[in-house]
């Protein structure tokens, strides 16, 4: 605690001395492109205003689009853009500073009715995707509200659990795995510029969607969406969510630099120009593991398993004259772990306290894009990218009865490789029909190995040794129909094959908007969706005596969940907007154990782990998830801005029995409220201070209560499967805070932060495991106060 304070308050000195510098007013330019949003066609002639001076100050797009502010004072301020036939926007408080230049990259809506003066919207609605296509269950977040929000640590996953219907995956206060509306985990979608690729996190399972780092990093991000349910026709190979990634383009007209030292990272950006004035341009960024760092130097913070780790991001901007733009970019990163149990078994507390494993992953995806427009009102975008996801695992433990000698449990080596295209069709027939249609195909090649030793057997056994490949494919049409100006219509249609198991569904998708007036909106959609099982599922294998070996899953169908949402939009002013969201999600065709009376089911598993004991499976199984969604949201204005989100769900399974149960996600309830003010300082305003809060009120954790006889007689901790998560946890609790300080120095930004999760230190509780040594069950606590601090600097 005390190296916490001298922390605290050398930052504070800084902070004071640094306000008392000689004062100056610094400048910077804003400039970047304004688009159609739809046909993605430069608008010539659109009008950028400046709104934060008394005197008109603007200038226009030229023949590309393009517009460029110059001499504008650091803070923050405000713009209007408008073009005839076009509903106007306004951006409220955008961000400037000394270090790096200001590029919009703005997209217009044409008005669906004529009209002889421009249509004028009072503010860009940052509750609304960047995709067209989607009316419910979507928003648009932006890089600075993963690190405005106390507790996200620069990571989209992190920042999402503030939203409506998405909560703290498992309960688990280190990893960034969230369950969207109840749903698994595993269900989640991410994409990085058009195309599917693995979990982009650190330390994540395999078949998982999270993980305890993001390899996002926010020098790369560019504004984004994110959806929780009734997705667009365009996207498949999802049940829960979906994360829908931009990178943004490096500066093409000059180099700039980054470097961030922080608790999670080592990080360092570099960007610029290719060919000063052809618009192409690249974006590289790597990080490496502080504590991996300080861990080859001898110093060892985080105990006895330190977590190394590096990643690398990148993306190069090419633009020609007469084909287009083609992007190349890629995202991957490496870790391991590893723990070597205190051979005395006089310390051990609890049965995991003899185990030591060691584990590295390694995941990449590099790709090459290509987009051109055909017409004044067409474009293509294709995509071809090739991802790796390897992971090698080792498991012991220590045997106190031979003189403490390693006796291992299970080993693995489980590698996917994959090779994916897709290209998108979209015509912008005119300002009231547009047409998007695509394709997507996706190799996987597979080459899992993984055994562990069976107790009841006195053997090993196999789960995994195949070699093999495997096929998804994907098509998608679509329709934006704009029939009145209060009446917008979404109609599609989106087809999955996947040759591994010979299964398909074709999924009607349809939504309808209907603006009731200028400040409520009504909105409706339902669609049904598919998601093929991890392809290690399906090679389950099972072992007989005489050594015979069968993979009985491979025949399993693809599960199907239908999503009906029913939304209200309430735009109270121009800065506060009241959201609305009732939910029904329909699950069949659910994996679970085959065996008669069995409660085991897929829809429990956050990640293959959680079914790699289980009995062969069959489609018997269903699910289903209700609840409402609300939000009220006052955008970031006037220098502060607040959120509170409520979710009230349920989350039932049936499995093989016919008896409806909670699932393992069934929280029941998540709030959240948070917000935050920034502070001008210094004598020119040059500087600014933010402070950020949040508090997280959610449901305990769904366990499955442990049978303390059963646990007794061998040693170890046995759950009563005949109950499975009808225990709960007590509920759970955080604050956290968070400080920054940015300071614009001539060319040059400094920024400061410390973002302390769980500031009360407040030990939420995790799970109950018995304990043979005292022949009791003992809970099992979470993570209490973790600081995060980071310094960065740009020029």
């Amino acid at each position: 605690m005390k190296n916490w304070r001298s922390i605290i308050l050398i930052m504070l000195s800084f902070c004071i001395y640094s306000t008392g510098l000689k004062a100056q007013t610094n400048y910077q330019t804003i400039r970047g492109t304004v688009l159609d949003k739809e046909s993605e066609i430069p608008l010539i002639g659109a009008t950028i205003s400046w709104l934060n001076q008394e005197t008109a100050t603007g200038t226009a797009t030229d023949l590309d689009g393009k517009f460029k502010l110059e001499n504008i004072p650091v803070g923050r301020h405000s713009f209007a853009i408008a073009y005839l036939g076009y509903e106007s926007i306004v951006l409220n408080e955008i961000q400037v500073t000394s270090g790096k230049e200001v590029v919009l990259n703005l997209r217009m809506i044409e008005s669906s009715i004529m009209m002889d003066e421009v249509v004028v919207r009072a503010v860009l609605d940052k509750s609304n995707a960047i995709n067209e296509m989607a009316a419910v269950s979507a928003r648009s977040f932006s890089v600075e509200e993963t690190s405005r929000y106390a507790g996200a640590f620069n990571d989209p996953a992190r920042m999402a659990m503030n939203y409506a219907g998405v909560s703290l995956g498992g309960g688990e206060d280190l990893f960034n795995e969230i369950v969207v509306r109840g749903n698994s985990s595993r269900g989640m979608l991410w994409k990085l510029e058009g195309i599917e690729i693995p979990n982009p996190n650190h330390f994540g399972s395999l078949g998982g969607s999270g993980g305890a780092v993001s390899m996002l990093s926010s020098s790369i991000l560019s504004n984004s969406d994110f959806y929780t349910g009734a997705f667009p026709a365009e996207y498949g190979n999802a049940a829960s969510g979906v994360f829908d990634l931009k990178m943004r383009k490096g500066n093409d007209e000059k180099a700039e630099y980054a470097f961030m030292l922080g608790a999670l990272g080592i990080e360092a950006a570099a960007e610029g120009p290719i060919d000063k004035g052809s618009g192409s341009s690249y974006l590289i960024n790597y990080r490496y593991s502080t504590l991996g760092a300080l861990d080859a130097i001898g110093i060892s913070p985080a105990g006895d398993v330190t977590p190394i780790y590096s990643d690398l991001s990148f993306k190069v901007n090419i633009v020609t004259k007469n084909i287009g733009s083609f992007t190349l970019f890629g995202l991957g990163g490496m870790n391991s772990s590893s723990f070597d149990p205190e051979a005395d078994s006089t310390i051990w507390e609890y049965d995991d306290d003899k185990w030591g494993f060691l584990e590295k992953q390694a995941v990449g995806t590099v790709g090459l894009g290509h987009r051109i427009l055909l017409s004044n009102n067409s474009y293509l975008y294709s995509v071809l990218a090739a991802s790796t996801d390897r992971t090698d695992l080792e498991q012991y433990y220590l045997d106190k009865h031979e003189n403490y000698n390693r006796i291992l449990d299970e080993k693995g080596a489980l590698n996917n490789n994959y090779l994916r295209g897709s290209i998108l069709y979209n015509s912008k027939i005119n300002a009231r029909n547009t047409l998007r249609m695509g394709f997507i195909a996706a190799k996987q090649q597979f080459d899992l190995n993984y055994e562990y030793f069976k107790d009841s057997e006195n053997r090993f056994v196999t789960l995994f040794d195949n070699k093999g490949d495997a096929m998804l494919l994907q098509g998608y049409g679509q329709w934006k129909f704009k029939f009145s100006p209060l009446w917008t219509l979404n109609a599609g249609l989106h087809y999955t094959y996947y040759d591994l198991n010979k299964d398909q569904s074709l999924e009607p998708r349809l939504s309808l908007q209907y603006d009731l007036s200028a400040k409520h909106k009504l909105s409706f959609a339902w669609g049904t969706h598919s998601r093929p099982e991890h392809a290690s599922f399906y090679y389950l294998e099972q072992t007989a005596q005489d050594g015979n070996r069968t993979s009985p899953n491979k025949g399993v169908e693809l599960m199907k969940a239908m999503h009906a949402v029913i939304g209200h939009d309430w735009s109270i002013s121009k800065e506060w907007r009241v959201k609305t969201e009732i939910y029904y999600q329909d699950l069949t065709n659910v994996a679970v154990e085959r065996t008669v009376g069995s409660t085991r089911s897929i829809i429990n598993s956050a990640d293959i782990w959680d079914i790699t004991g289980s009995d062969p499976a069959d489609n018997s199984g269903s699910a289903r998830n209700y609840g409402v969604d609300f939000t009220l949201e006052k955008f970031f204005a006037n220098d502060y801005y607040g959120m509170l989100t409520a979710s009230v769900f349920e989350s039932k399974y049936t499995p093989k029995n016919g008896i409806e149960y909670d699932t393992r996600f069934n929280g029941n309830y998540q709030l959240n409220l948070l917000g935050g003010k920034e502070f001008v300082v210094g004598k020119k305003g040059n500087n600014r201070i933010g402070l950020n809060g949040k508090a997280l009120f959610s449901g305990g954790r769904r366990i499955t209560p442990i049978d303390l006889e059963a646990s007794r007689e061998v040693g170890y901790t046995m759950r009563d499967w005949t109950q499975p998560y009808s225990q709960k946890t007590a509920d759970y609790f955080r604050l956290d805070l968070s400080f920054s300080y940015k300071i614009n120095s001539p060319k040059l930004t400094h920024s400061i932060s410390i973002d302390i999760q769980n500031v009360t230190n407040r030990l939420n509780e995790y799970s109950e495991e018995f304990n043979d040594n005292t022949g009791q069950l003992e809970k099992v606590y979470q993570t209490g106060l973790f600081p995060n601090f980071n310094y960065r600097i740009e020029f």
